[in-house]
């Protein structure tokens, strides 16, 4: 059974179809299991995280400007969570795609090596964010500011000019975050491709389709801030109404873990569209090497054996190859 649409049909696939294909993603697999406790041991901590900070774990600037020690941590813990979340469910929707028997043993230890893509290319996505904060919104206020010193009163362009500068600064971020996740989803996907060179794809890939990226992170954003008000006024509701509340929290709770899971599954379906659309279809032979390269166990003579990426005569593909003290790299 395929487990999704037609790798030569997701071309053809807007946002809230490409939604509705991650959506199927664990009902059609026989890994429904994995997801399950995926989602129990990741992603439903970072979800209680969210809840609890009041924020998205894409806002990059709270963890650079953190308002106290706790909140510092909190959003730690968020990151980490969110990257480890990335590294499982992308790791297995890879392996499901390509065929390859995936259980929780290989997925636990294909993460670490996942993981560490991933931070490297996370830090190259903050430094992004960080810039573009810097030109888009800071340097506009501060020039604002600078003209209301001399002024009695802030001018109507003033406010137009200030209107201006947050929408651009929201269609930036947006780009900036899908960006960062079409780049995760590469620095696990694809060999030697993590960092910059990832986030470099990720903006080749990004070419035609950047309004589907945009919507479908507005579409996320629009449920978690959703969500997020709905956490808000329950936990205003009168002391009396505590059962109320304690329901209506778990119910919340439950839909944010849920918003999240798909949003992890959308970051793999979308990066499989957008191959489709620049028609660079992903072999799932060579795929299944490279996945197989992640959960690697040592070799007999004291070696490590990973997957390297060779070129013959005939093909282009991936063969075993093991390192010892005397290999060059």
């Amino acid at each position: 059974m395929e487990l999704f649409t037609a790798t030569k049909d997701l071309k053809f696939l807007d946002a809230h179809q490409i939604i509705g294909e991650a959506v199927k993603i664990p009902a059609k697999s026989s890994s429904s299991p994995l997801f399950l406790i995926t989602t129990i041991t990741l992603i439903l901590p970072l979800s209680v995280i969210q809840l609890l900070c009041k924020i998205s774990f894409s806002d990059f600037m709270l963890a650079l400007y953190p308002e106290s020690i706790n909140e510092f941590f909190y959003i730690l813990s968020l990151f980490l969570l969110s990257l480890l979340s990335t590294s499982a469910i992308v790791f297995t929707v890879a392996s499901l795609y390509a065929s390859k028997s995936v259980s929780l043993i290989s997925t636990l230890f294909a993460i670490p090596r996942v993981f560490e893509h991933l931070l490297i290319t996370f830090f190259y996505a903050l430094l992004l964010e960080a810039a573009t904060y810097y030109l888009v919104i800071f340097i506009p206020k501060c020039v604002l500011d600078f003209e209301n010193k001399f002024e009695e009163g802030a001018l109507w362009w003033d406010y137009v000019i200030a209107i201006a500068v947050v929408c651009l600064g929201f269609l930036v971020h947006f780009y900036v975050m899908a960006l960062w996740h079409l780049a995760s989803v590469i620095s696990v996907l694809e060999p030697n491709l993590y960092g910059l060179s990832a986030m470099k794809k990720s903006k080749e890939l990004l070419q035609g389709r950047t309004k589907n990226a945009l919507e479908l992170v507005n579409i996320y954003f629009a449920a978690t801030w959703f969500i997020g008000k709905g956490f808000g006024f329950a936990m205003q509701l009168p002391e009396h109404c505590m059962m109320v509340k304690i329901l209506l929290g778990l119910l919340i709770l439950f839909m944010l873990v849920a918003v999240n899971l798909t949003g992890f599954l959308v970051q793999s379906v979308f990066y499989f569209a957008l191959k489709s659309h620049h028609d660079q279809i992903t072999d799932k032979k060579v795929l299944h090497d490279h996945l197989c390269g992640y959960v690697n166990s040592p070799s007999t003579d004291g070696g490590v054996e990973v997957q390297s990426l060779v070129k013959g005569q005939e093909k282009v593909g991936y063969q075993a190859v093991a390192l010892d003290a005397t290999t060059d790299v």
